[in-house]
């Protein structure tokens, strides 16, 4: 499991800053869906880049998980960190405030999460065949995957 961190005494800069894994082509996907949702608000680094700026976290800590640093230096790890991307720009601002507020769903976004990071090549994938293969521009794929399935069950129960 991924360990959490709540501050660092060292500052992002002029914007908060997320730092995630540069050579995994599942975060590189999702930081560009982030970036489309954040635009300018938020800026994006692999932690190969700046993890030697952040001396009080350790490259370790940086691969285990994506990391948000504010700019007061509190750290938002894992699901958190992208809740809270979410949270700057009042999309689902409810998701941050129940992990930080409901234990049930801490326990099952840090669960879920933990499982992502340790199948990244199978859910890279995964994410392909929902979303498609350009993360800038979205494909509703899941909505097909979802039709097929309610056109099957519903087949079945009616041959049976």
């Amino acid at each position: 499991m991924f360990s959490k961190i709540e501050r660092t005494t060292y500052l992002p800069g002029e914007r908060p800053l997320m730092v995630f894994d540069g050579n995994c082509g599942f975060c590189k996907y999702w930081v560009i869906r982030w970036k489309k949702i954040s635009g300018l608000e938020v800026d994006y680094k692999p932690y190969q880049k700046v993890a030697k700026n952040f001396k009080d976290i350790s490259e370790q800590h940086f691969k285990e998980a994506v990391r948000y640093i504010d700019l007061e230096g509190n750290v938002f790890t894992g699901p958190d960190a992208a809740y809270i991307t979410y949270f700057n720009k009042n999309k689902v601002k409810f998701l941050h405030l129940w992990y930080i507020e409901k234990t049930w769903f801490r326990n099952l976004s840090d669960f879920a999460y933990q499982f992502i990071a340790d199948h990244r090549d199978t859910m890279s994938k995964i994410t392909i065949r929902l979303f498609g293969k350009n993360p800038a521009n979205p494909k509703p794929y899941w909505k097909y995957y979802l039709l097929g399935l309610i056109v099957l069950i519903v087949s079945l129960s009616i041959l049976m």
